[in-house]
């Protein structure tokens, strides 16, 4: 049995003693011989024998990157972070960004906007209760005056004081006038600023408008000087005809000549309304906006008479969702005061004036906010209609990524494009 495991068993030659060294390494056996290393191998490093310690390489001093050391302002040519939105993208608008714009500039800028528009409201209504009021005061106490036994002295006085109020009334208008042609300077600043990204204060967007007030001012009351003379010319025509000519006739002559005088003044309405936008933004005289807004208008009539159309609609509708109800609740309480519709009672009086007061009041916040709704409506149109026909969109994106990137502005980007009268 030996024999056998002997016989398998290798050599005893071949054997490998045990082996043998102390505890410091292991120690190859006098047979063995270790392999040849490559002529490019080299020993290993000290650190792998006994008595190892940390190689002088262990761990390179880290520094804080230079690029978080301290971080600067990029320059031209550097990554910048994207623009600030502004009130729309810069491109051709469709309708509906078109419409919802205007409703925007109420909640980007509401203290600038509506607070101004409210300002110059409260100036012109106060001013024209003043007025209206203290003349209606005095002409009252000029009839009740007048001697009673004379009827031409009563009807010179009376007539004389219907004439002292209709000038009131002018008056007013005038104020009210002045002060939408204001209001519409200030949002004209707003809209295009806003394109930009800006937030104009109040007193940043009056400065805008120097130089430029009287201009709207005086476009506006050429524009109701001329609405009051066509109908001043219809009303003395239709007298003419009366007198030559049969009732029947001079109203159909009414009907259609106002119905006639209607559609033009809507035709130059549209046509025009962007001339308070440009005497603002564009810097130009009266009659170079004018001749500006009628040629930007050229094949776009029905979709600036729409878009200005609609958004009126919305305000009206708007406005009387608030004073409907206010003016039902006076019908009402009236009713039950005074059943016979008699005014002359102590209560009537009391709740008629209350209904004026509370009527003025709602009546000029909502005056502000419609104003500056319909102000922003024909102030968006200009632009849109400037970026599809002269590409304004691509100079106002270059203006907002270079003062992304630090550079001041190297010129106004809405100065209009050379065309006779333009003044920049």
């Amino acid at each position: 049995m030996s024999d056998s495991h002997d016989a398998a068993r290798p050599d005893s030659g071949d054997r490998q003693p045990p082996m043998q060294g102390d505890s410091q390494g292991w120690t190859a056996p006098a047979s063995w011989a270790p392999p040849t290393a490559p002529p490019s191998y080299q020993a290993p490093p000290a650190w792998q024998q006994p008595g190892w310690q940390q190689p002088g390489w262990q761990q390179p001093s880290w520094q804080q990157p230079a690029w978080q050391q301290g971080w600067q302002q990029p320059g031209p040519g550097a990554w910048t972070p994207p623009p600030k939105p502004g009130l729309f993208p810069l491109r051709p608008l469709p309708f509906g960004t078109l419409f919802g714009t205007p409703f925007r500039v109420l909640r980007h800028n509401p203290r600038a906007t509506v607070g101004g528009a409210l300002i110059v409201q409260l100036i012109s209504t106060f001013t024209t209760v003043l007025v209206v009021g203290l003349t209606a005061v005095f002409a009252v106490l000029r009839i009740a005056t007048a001697d009673q036994n004379s009827p031409s002295d009563v009807q010179l006085v009376t007539a004389g004081s219907i004439a002292m109020l209709i000038a009131a009334v002018l008056v007013s208008v005038v104020i009210s006038l002045i002060g939408t042609a204001l209001v519409q300077g200030l949002v004209a600043s707003e809209v295009s600023r806003g394109a930009l990204g800006e937030k104009l204060t109040l007193r940043a967007l009056w400065r805008a408008t120097r130089g430029h007030r009287w201009r709207l001012i005086g476009w506006t009351m050429l524009l109701a000087a001329g609405v009051v003379a066509t109908f001043a010319l219809l009303a003395a025509a239709a007298v003419g005809s009366a007198m030559a000519g049969s009732w029947v006739g001079v109203v159909l002559f009414i009907v259609f000549g106002v119905c006639g005088l209607a559609a033009l003044w809507i035709w130059i309405g549209t046509k025009t309304a962007l001339t308070p936008s440009i005497i603002v933004i564009e810097k130009t005289t009266v009659f170079a906006a004018v001749a500006r807004s009628w040629r930007l208008t050229e094949r776009s009539f029905w979709r600036t008479f729409g878009t200005l159309a609609l958004v009126a609609v919305v305000c009206s509708v708007a406005s009387s969702i608030v004073t409907v109800p206010l003016q039902t609740v006076y019908y009402i309480v009236i009713s039950v005061i005074s059943p016979t519709g008699s005014l002359q009672t102590g209560n009537a009086i009391a709740v008629t004036v209350v209904y004026y007061v509370i009527s003025l009041i709602v009546g000029t916040l909502i005056g502000s906010v419609t104003a500056v709704v319909e102000a922003a409506t024909a102030t968006t149109v200009y632009l849109d209609l400037r970026m599809r026909r002269e590409g304004l969109d691509a100079d106002l994106r270059r203006v907002v990524d270079e003062r992304a990137a630090g550079i001041p502005d190297a010129r106004d980007p809405f100065q209009a494009p050379a065309w006779p009268g333009a003044r920049p």
